[in-house]
């Protein structure tokens, strides 16, 4: 089985990707859905995480406000650490559960946006980035309910650059041109990678 990791900055086109990847039958695993959903249905562990953390304030009745949370982490370095440290984790065993569910398959695409900046790389045999230009990512972004302009900016600067995604990709798939050319760039990536000797 060929493991291929998945990653993008803000808007670049990756949820486009992932649901082309479903479309052609291939499992894909999505971190941030993981997340999404411990963010519907928390944890016990997760509330009493974000207690302790001081986000107690954005806690009502065990529905959290994850554009609040999102908020006050981007303004606090060592907060969003943290908490970005306890997501991983959880998303780490999420992830080890879908590789070993389809260790019988040929390929499988695992979705993490914070890849580069997690030092994940070495755990793919290989990594795949999603690219658009920074003008079509905010385009896109700003089409996002709660976002503008200084948040976008600000998740721009907390995510790996492109020049670096480039060096250490062993695929690109630029999104900035029409959907058809997007499908048919992952169709090579698919073909090239299966068929290469493992």
């Amino acid at each position: 089985m060929f493991i291929v990791g998945l990653t993008g900055g803000i808007a670049s086109g990756k949820s486009f990707v992932i649901k082309y990847l479903k479309k052609l039958k291939i499992p894909t695993h999505e971190s941030d859905k993981v997340v999404r959903l411990l963010y519907q249905n928390p944890s016990e562990e997760f509330i009493n995480y974000l207690n302790k953390e001081g986000f107690g304030n954005f806690i009502t009745k065990k529905q959290i406000n994850k554009k609040k949370i999102r908020d006050e982490v981007f303004k606090n370095k060592n907060k969003r650490k943290k908490l970005e440290k306890f997501l991983h984790k959880r998303v780490e065993k999420e992830r080890n559960r879908f590789i070993k569910k389809n260790r019988e398959k040929n390929i499988v695409f695992i979705d993490i946006p914070l890849l580069f900046e997690k030092k994940l790389e070495k755990e793919f045999d290989f990594v795949c980035s999603v690219m658009a230009t920074l003008k079509e990512r905010e385009k896109r972004a700003l089409k996002r309910p709660g976002m503008n302009n200084s948040m976008f900016r600000l998740i721009v600067k907390n995510q790996v650059k492109d020049r670096i995604r480039k060096l250490k990709s062993n695929y690109i798939i630029n999104t900035s041109a029409t959907k058809t050319k997007t499908c048919l760039q992952v169709d090579n990536i698919i073909y090239d990678i299966l068929n290469k000797e493992k």
